[in-house]
């Protein structure tokens, strides 16, 4: 790693994750050809290829996703312990326990307009995929997914409601027929840890349909690597229609059926007993569940 500059590893991480450049250049607040520049710097450190600039998304080389796979996680806990640092000291600092999976599709590109409105709070986000250390009492707000019953802390409110939805890319999309039968000619990928380990009897619920047991190549406990598997083509994946939007919207990925499953399972915005001495925490949790409203 010795020379490698931190803008150049965010303009790729960026990159990767959005497929798309000029989103990248969007959320690092640069012009496009600024990340393009600097991708292909690295790309000259590096002595190979990692993205294929082609239209109307960007596709990684394999160098490119062992890369992107390595530093997606230390990119987020890195940008959000350096906005700690950042931090003015009359800030009131509120710690918001979530997953990468949730807070990279969903909660980062709403972060700005909270930012804006409340700049005397600086939310630290922690994830507890990569480090187990964040237990849920060590953060003011924990973000889950769950039945309403089933939460941690205090107090709750939901941020949005499940909506099962089966999703590929295009040209996987393409050749899966359409109908939710069409799908068992297809290679499902299954998220297996804990909660969703059945996600996929769920969906086909009432359709006398049962899902061939996983290959071991088609089986995450990640979200993220899930979500890249369904990116690279590599299959079927369930998801929420919310938290897809962004790859829906980029024609990155496309959903494979019209069937929709709702269930009383969501996300929620937990507040810990250790909200009651942070009054900004309250803003933050108000606000969490307003965002779907």
């Amino acid at each position: 790693m010795q020379g490698l500059n931190w803008k150049l590893l965010t303009a790729f991480e960026a990159a990767a994750r959005h497929r798309n450049f000029t989103r990248a250049a969007q959320e690092l607040n640069v012009q496009q050809p600024a990340i393009s520049r600097r991708v292909a710097a690295l790309e000259n450190q590096l002595g190979t290829r990692l993205l294929l600039r082609s239209r109307p998304r960007a596709t990684l080389t394999p160098e490119g996703e062992i890369l992107f796979r390595a530093i997606s996680g230390g990119i987020f806990q890195v940008g959000n312990a350096i906005e700690q640092v950042r931090a003015r000291p009359e800030q009131h600092v509120v710690t918001v326990n979530t997953t990468i999976g949730f807070a990279s599709c969903y909660l980062m590109k709403r972060l700005p307009v909270f930012r804006a409105a409340n700049s005397d709070v600086s939310i630290e986000l922690v994830s507890r995929d990569q480090n187990d250390a964040y237990a849920s009492e060590a953060s003011d707000i924990v973000i889950v997914f769950d039945h309403p019953e089933r939460l941690p802390g205090t107090h709750h409110k939901r941020i949005f409601s499940e909506t099962l939805v089966a999703a590929a890319r295009p040209d996987v999309a393409a050749g899966a027929g359409g109908e939710p039968e069409d799908l068992m000619q297809q290679n499902l990928l299954h998220l297996t840890m804990g909660i969703h380990r059945n996600d996929w009897q769920t969906f086909l619920a009432g359709t006398g349909l049962t899902p061939a047991h996983p290959s071991s190549g088609s089986k995450f406990t990640s979200f993220t690597v899930y979500l890249q598997a369904a990116l690279n083509g590599d299959g079927v994946m369930l998801g929420w229609e919310t938290l897809l939007d962004d790859q829906f919207e980029l024609g990155l990925l496309t959903p494979v059926t019209e069937r929709r499953v709702s269930t009383d399972r969501g996300y929620f915005a937990c507040l810990t007993a250790r909200a009651q001495s942070n009054p900004s925490a309250a803003s933050v949790f108000e606000w969490l569940g307003q965002l779907e409203q």
